[in-house]
């Protein structure tokens, strides 16, 4: 049994850092089989090359894959549950599209880009414990996903401090995933759907039973504040909404 790290860039625009916890036979073929499953993932959900994604967005809908079909229904039910903090259109409001079996009509250009990086972390981390490995972290873009016994500590930075400050609070990550989302850095870009204008506030950090999960909460909790704690609640999920006035931990 031994600790095995890899780090990939230019995963969706972004970077895929895996650390494992396995026989050395497992490792090999856990890393080479998450490889795979993000290069597949990718071709479906990438905005930076062609993918099943953009050419939905080139023609305004069209047939779907199960695993689109899939994202593209949870990220209406999180739409829901968050009361349009999460959206998947979030420049546009309103109803973002029509799902009718596995076909899908697009009423605006939809932005999976945060769900499907919390999708693509949990199935790495299902992969690489499927083939072995006794845990596993992966790390994509920021977003987590963990499996296996014990936990990793997670060091959230301050949103106004530099660089090198401690961490201005901790989170005990077992099995779930974490997201975060904020403007350290890149500055003020998350809207609110509800308004179309920019969402005032510093940073929101979710740890919940998935990745997924936690990208779309860590959304809501940033744009609703503490208004998102009884929804935080209602998916066994908990927060850190970072103010002026240093971290608060909820609900």
């Amino acid at each position: 049994m031994g600790r095995y790290g890899v780090r990939w860039e230019g995963v969706l625009g972004s970077h895929l850092e895996v650390q494992l916890l396995a026989p050395p036979w497992a490792a090999r073929r856990a890393l080479r089989a998450i490889q795979e499953e993000v290069v597949r993932l990718e071709g479906l959900f990438s905005r930076h090359r062609g993918s099943e994604l953009t050419r939905l967005l080139a023609q305004g809908g069209g047939e779907v894959s199960p695993e689109m079909g899939f994202l593209l229904e949870k990220a209406l039910r999180l739409m829901e549950a968050t009361q349009g903090a999460f959206h998947p259109a979030p420049r546009h409001g309103g109803v973002p599209y029509r799902l009718a079996g596995n076909r899908v009509e697009l009423f605006a250009p939809i932005d999976l880009d945060g769900l499907a990086k919390g999708y693509i972390a949990d199935r790495a981390a299902a992969k690489a414990k499927a083939l072995g490995a006794r845990a596993v972290l992966v790390n994509l873009g920021g977003d987590l996903a963990r499996l296996g016994p014990g936990e990793a500590l997670v060091a959230l930075e301050d949103p106004l401090g530099p660089d090198n400050a401690p961490p201005a609070h901790t989170l005990r990550l077992g099995e779930g995933g974490v997201a975060t989302s904020g403007v350290r850095h890149r500055g003020a870009h998350l809207l609110d759907p509800r308004t179309g204008r920019p969402a005032a506030g510093l940073q929101a950090t979710v740890l919940a039973g998935s990745a997924l999960l936690a990208e779309a909460l860590a959304k809501a909790l940033f744009v609703l504040k503490e208004e998102a704690w009884p929804i935080l609640k209602a998916h066994g999920a908990q927060g850190v909404l970072f103010t002026g006035e240093g971290p608060k931990a909820g609900p």
